[in-house]
């Protein structure tokens, strides 16, 4: 594509790069804007849940042996299982009903906690550090492996970190944690693709946790589609291990009338990030290990029921492969079949990451993104709400395009955000 000029207005900006996949004449906003959207809804989704297993125990690495309350890390070895997440729009507002089911995976982890000044990285330990459950702490995770049960013991190498948020649940003190993690390596059916998952729920170490894992893996040739392939068989629910909360979860998209518009650095010569406007969509994931095919996931997208506002901070000309990103003034709005809004949940991404993402036959450069931030409050059917938000999504900057999957839990004891069981919605 060498000897294409670039005279479009944006494209000569100060600050933009020259974009030479973008024809002469063409907005590069918008440019090829279908085939690239397609791609980064072209995602499979594995929603998992993680509970305490007593046949494999967690091991606590103490700073002195023999002191518990001076914990250093934990290796963590988990069952994980099937998560099903069904969000609905009702009369009585936007509720959801969560189902855990049978084991589906293996997971092992090193969970470390790390000073603020430190940064982290694969495969390196960092400097002795004491988990204080009274105070938000960063935390890293090191030789994480996922193992699925599928008979290609398909599964993920991967990194990450995060932040755990001292609460009370049920009368007791917990850890909150959100957590952003980068796909290293693919193994069996993830081979070759590229993911990331974040992680959304609560810990008492060392034993007890409620965690919901959600893995986004990018799948341009529909290798872990369940369409048209062998059916997805129902989950067999078990208890509900996380009775205190309700999680929900709405795929964003660019909003068409308000779209995003990026926000120039003070000296004119670069971007600091943009606003952002989406609609929010219903979705559901559910998959499998066990078809005839193997490890297969399926979506099904649902109505649009709100809509989303915020600045995001991302650096997107930043040469890194890794680059950091936050969000503030975010505001989720949510309103009923006749556009009437219901209620709105206000919460921004306090850490996340962008990780540059390369596809063979997109020439513009992509970005997954992974991140967290609590819950800071709501209107209407939300007033009061508490709890963590967690996204997961794929993201385009030239042309102007995304697929953003929001994940909440809310802390929920008196059940009010909960849909009947066989409720569908609208």
């Amino acid at each position: 594509m060498s000897g294409i000029s670039i005279t479009s207005p944006l494209q000569a900006s100060p600050g933009i790069p020259p974009l030479p996949w973008v024809p002469r004449g063409q907005d590069p906003t918008i440019y090829d804007i279908e085939r690239v959207t397609a791609l980064l809804k072209s995602a499979a989704y594995f929603p998992i849940f993680n509970i305490h297993n007593p046949a494999k125990p967690n091991q606590v690495n103490q700073l002195i042996p023999g002191l518990p309350f001076f914990i250093r890390s934990v290796d963590v070895n988990e069952q994980l299982h099937r998560f099903e997440i069904n969000v609905c729009r009702t009369a009585m507002g936007i509720r959801a009903t969560n189902l855990v089911g049978e084991p589906a995976a293996d997971v092992h982890i090193q969970w470390t906690p790390i000073p603020d000044f430190y940064a982290p990285a694969p495969n390196v330990q960092p400097p002795p550090w004491l988990l204080n459950p009274f105070m938000s702490q960063r935390f890293c995770m090191l030789g994480g492996q996922l193992t699925f049960t599928d008979a290609d013991h398909s599964g993920v190498h991967a990194f990450g970190t995060g932040h755990t948020y001292p609460a009370t649940e049920g009368g007791e003190g917990v850890l909150r944690i959100g957590a952003a993690i980068d796909v290293l390596q693919g193994l069996g059916k993830f081979k070759g693709l590229q993911g990331a998952f974040c992680i959304n729920g609560y810990i008492q170490p060392p034993q007890n946790l409620g965690l919901n894992l959600m893995i986004r893996m990018m799948d341009p040739d529909g290798v872990l589609h369940a369409a048209a392939r062998p059916p997805i068989a129902p989950i067999r629910p078990i208890p509900d291990p996380d009775s205190n909360a309700v999680f929900m979860m709405f795929l964003g998209e660019v909003d068409p009338s308000a779209g995003v518009e990026l926000i120039p650095s003070p000296d004119g010569q670069g971007f600091i990030g943009s606003r952002v406007n989406e609609l929010l969509r219903l979705v559901r994931f559910s998959f499998d290990t066990n078809t005839s095919a193997g490890l297969r996931s399926i979506t099904e997208e649902g109505p649009i029921v709100g809509k989303v506002s915020a600045i995001l901070y991302f650096n997107f000309l930043d040469p890194a492969n890794v680059i950091p990103i936050q969000t503030t003034n975010g505001v989720f709005t949510f309103f009923d079949e006749k556009g009437n809004t219901i209620g709105s949940v206000l919460s921004n991404m306090v850490e996340g990451r962008a990780m540059r993402t390369q596809v063979t036959g997109f020439p513009m450069p992509l970005f997954r993104f992974a991140g967290f931030g609590p819950i800071l409050g709501g209107t209407g059917q939300f007033s009061g709400a508490d709890g963590m938000m967690s996204m997961n999504s794929a993201v385009s900057v030239f042309p102007r395009t995304l697929s953003n999957l929001y994940v909440f839990r809310f802390y929920d004891p008196q059940g009010r955000l909960r849909a009947a069981w066989g409720d569908s919605g609208k």
